[in-house]
């Protein structure tokens, strides 16, 4: 019974992004501009970084932290937090976390007997570092590590533990106009304790796939930004996204991502500032949901000092 349990709630993790590997949950973003605009990976400059392009923090001034809400179908949520710190104007540092949890799913036998609630949360804890190496030119490099727990009745928990690394670069080729790239999941992978019977337990390992990025973003006009990314793992897909601060007090986000001839996954965000000031910020964010089970409503706040 606790292999068919494992295999349902891991099958309810990955719809997220109809993912179907080890540690699925990290494909569903971190804060909510990235989500918003879809691609980032040569725009992102703030807190969320970490994940989306560690290069970012180089770009980054001063202090910011930001927390965001992703409630999902199917009885998911997922929780992020991030920091990020550039003291010095060509380096910064950055922190982030992102929690996963199902609820709702419920044990059965073979015959249909209830026998208790399945429980199941997975952590990822991100360190980046971004750099200016040359004028133009930044670095990063993040290291991940990760953990995931599936509580079945009547047993011991399955538990999962690893690591990764991810790098990531940002190219100003003009004022307005920047390049960006990533690789992540360089040596990831997720080492898995299952508790069998007769007190004996089984080990198995899964490989996160790899992750290559490729974006660019460009300014036609002041306060507006134009992105395209490309991204290849085990398929290949594109997507676009904009970002128009309309007023100190409004930026509103669109995109589409996985550009395809039968249609793409449609996102949308915005950022209000009460007091017209970056100091205070939040943050929504809308994708579709690739599989048609409820769009993903990301909410967040972001304070910058």
């Amino acid at each position: 019974m606790k292999s068919l349990c494992t295999l349902l709630l891991c099958s309810l993790v990955n719809t997220a992004q109809a993912a179907d590997f080890a540690a699925a949950f990290l494909e569903t973003g971190l804060g909510t501009r990235g989500l918003g605009m879809g691609a980032f990976v040569a725009t992102v400059d703030d807190a969320s970084a970490p994940y989306w392009n560690p290069a970012g923090l180089a770009r980054s001034r001063g202090s910011m932290v930001q927390f965001s809400l992703q409630p999902l179908s199917q009885d998911r949520l997922q929780n992020s937090a991030s920091f990020a710190l550039n003291p010095r104007g060509d380096m910064g540092f950055g922190i982030a976390w992102s929690h996963a949890s199902v609820d709702g799913i419920e044990g059965r036998t073979s015959n249909g007997q209830f026998t208790g609630s399945i429980e199941d949360g997975a952590n990822a804890f991100i360190v980046a570092v971004g750099r200016t190496v040359v004028p133009r030119l930044s670095v990063g490099f993040a290291m991940k590590i990760f953990n995931q727990t599936i509580d079945t009745p009547f047993s011991s928990a399955a538990t999962a533990n690893g690591s990764g690394f991810d790098l990531g670069a940002q190219f100003r080729v003009s004022e307005r106009t920047w390049l960006g790239a990533g690789v992540r999941n360089l040596g990831a992978k997720l080492d898995w304790n299952v508790p069998r019977a007769n007190q004996q337990s089984s080990a198995t390992e899964d490989q996160l796939p790899r992750v290559l990025l490729l974006g660019a973003s460009h300014q036609p006009l002041t306060g507006l930004t134009l992105a395209a990314e490309f991204r290849s793992d085990d398929e290949q897909s594109a997507n676009i996204g904009a970002e128009w601060a309309l007023s100190p007090l409004l930026t509103l986000r669109g995109g589409l991502n996985r550009l395809a001839p039968e249609g793409s996954l449609l996102s949308a965000g915005l950022t209000l500032r009460p007091m017209r000031i970056k100091t205070l910020q939040f943050h929504y964010a809308y994708l579709a949901d690739p599989l048609e089970a409820g769009g993903r409503t990301t909410i967040g706040l972001a304070l910058a000092f």
